[in-house]
């Protein structure tokens, strides 16, 4: 089997130059790697890494596209539960509706940094 198919929802990659912490969102770029999403409409993020990533290392990303919920780092916004969050920089989610929707908010979180459980948007790509 090739290392570019995944059938469980995660994927393997290797993170540019740039240590990854854990859950954050990330892109991949033309060469294959991946690196923290930054906070902008167009930025079009794959998946959040399951576990800190070092530099240069392979880490595991939980896809975006697989179904489930999926544990992403808050950037400070006050999120209620039930609210629609938006990549909001540093791989982070916040709800600046001006930045790439990313998906329902199922834990509330007022803090930077906080670890919460959020649903895919299912067209998150379109």
């Amino acid at each position: 089997m090739s290392t570019t198919t995944f059938n469980t929802g995660n994927r393997t990659f290797e993170a540019t130059a740039v240590a990854i912490p854990a859950y954050s969102l990330v892109t991949v770029d033309s060469s294959g790697t991946i690196s923290v999403s930054g906070d902008n409409a167009t930025e079009q993020c794959i998946g959040a890494v399951t576990e800190d990533v070092a530099a240069s290392a392979y880490g595991s990303v939980q896809m975006l596209n697989t179904g489930g919920t999926i544990q992403l780092i808050a950037g400070g916004d006050t999120i209620a539960v039930a609210a629609t969050v938006y990549l909001d920089g540093s791989g982070k989610v916040g709800t600046d509706t001006s930045n790439t929707k990313i998906g329902l908010a199922l834990k509330a979180s007022s803090t930077d940094g906080d670890v919460i459980e959020v649903i895919p948007h299912q067209t998150f790509l379109a």
